[in-house]
């Protein structure tokens, strides 16, 4: 099984348990308050009962009217039985076919007594009249509370088969997005290593080379020179390069920038383009940046046009929030157009033409981290032209 497929099935799984359990308890807890609601009505009936029997003679006819208007506007009962409790041992006969010990002494503690009878539920109390005591017991079905907890086991069945498929398909996109993201980071950070080793291993090469070259025999003054200079000119590259490869990688490691000033665009790309390129101003803008990175990555973007202009000249123009690079030169290969922002990556028309591919790629994760936007058209023997666009 997949990776994305393991982590949508494990989130789908906790998730749909959690809310099983949220739909127990609610259920739990509804459930519970129907029951105990009903015995309230239970409750009710029963002293209502208790009033029209014994109250009869006590009260005037305008209020029994209105007990027994009460009682028959309570709801339905089975069964109702009025036991002389007076006689503890035939009562307990009587009492013993509807409730257990411990009800029974609870009822002769003067509580009111909430209880099963098969399929029925009942209360039971003591009622003391002036021509005896009574426990007063009344049965009745709760066809409320049944019909009511069955619709919620349908509709929490419901809920949670219809969320464990939105689940299943939410957790399974995100799941498969987040493992092709980790995949590609994956398989960019083994071809970013791969390459850096394969650049920095050639000139370290080149300079174990001259060394042992030059302690093959003795050499004439000069010829020391040249050897010195050439291992020099290699070492400067592995520098360049572990230089690069550090701001690329601090640049990419997601860390705030803090050195944060007003830059104004126009004077930095004055300084990069004297005597390099054509500048051309419509409309100058300022931005909030860190003026080390932004020069980097314009110095990097201005350089790469000059170096593959092929001798023809360079442009970049100015405008609100806009900056253009254009050249005439040899231009990208279609097929290479979408590679040249990846690390170390080089067009195949690039020849002999000294580089690392590694300046693009810093270039325009410096200026994403700006907020800006890079594009780039291009045609093959036709020219290049970068669009860098702050928001």
């Amino acid at each position: 099984m997949k990776t994305g497929h393991k982590i949508s099935l494990i989130y789908s799984g906790i998730t749909i348990g959690l809310l099983l359990i949220a739909g127990m308890v609610f259920y739990f807890f509804s459930s519970n308050y129907i029951r105990n609601l009903y015995f309230h009505y239970m409750q009710e009936k029963a002293h209502a009962v208790a009033e029209e029997k014994f109250s009869k003679d006590e009260l005037d006819p305008v209020k029994y009217r209105n007990v027994v208007i009460r009682r028959k506007a309570s709801i339905p009962t089975s069964k109702e039985l009025f036991v002389n409790v007076e006689n503890r041992d035939l009562a307990r006969q009587v009492l013993s076919a509807y409730l257990d010990d411990e009800q029974i002494k609870q009822l002769y503690a003067n509580q009111t007594v909430n209880f099963e009878h098969g399929q029925e539920v009942g209360t039971a109390f003591v009622y003391y009249d002036n021509t005896g005591t009574f426990a007063v017991i009344v049965l009745s079905r709760n066809p409320y509370g049944a019909d009511i907890s069955r619709t919620l086991r349908w509709a929490l069945l419901f809920l949670v088969l219809v969320s464990a498929g939105v689940l299943w398909l939410i957790s399974r996109l995100y799941a498969m997005r987040m493992h092709d993201r980790i995949d590609r980071d994956y398989q960019t950070e083994k071809m970013f290593v791969n390459n850096a080793s394969h650049e920095i291993n050639n000139p370290l090469t080149a300079i174990q080379g001259e060394c042992e070259v030059g302690l093959l025999r003795d050499y004439s003054a000069q010829e020391y020179q040249d050897i010195l200079r050439r291992i020099a000119h290699e070492a400067e590259r592995v520098v360049t390069i572990m230089r690069e490869l550090l701001q690329f990688s601090h640049v990419r490691s997601g860390e705030e920038m803090t050195s944060l000033e007003p830059v104004s665009i126009m004077p930095l790309l004055q300084s990069l383009c004297e005597g390099h390129c054509e500048l051309e101003c419509k409309g100058d803008f300022t931005i909030s940046a860190d003026a080390h990175l932004l020069r980097m990555a314009f110095h990097n973007l201005i350089n790469n046009a000059v170096k593959y202009s092929d001798g023809k000249p360079v442009s970049v123009t100015v405008a609100d929030h806009l900056v253009v690079i254009r050249d005439r030169g040899i231009g990208i290969p279609k097929d290479d157009l979408p590679h040249i922002f990846e690390p170390f990556y080089r067009a195949s028309n690039t020849g002999s033409v000294m580089g690392h591919g590694v300046g693009l790629a810093l270039a325009k994760a410096i200026l994403e981290k700006h907020g800006a936007t890079v594009s780039v058209e291009s045609k093959q023997g036709e020219g290049t032209t970068v669009r860098v666009t702050f928001r």
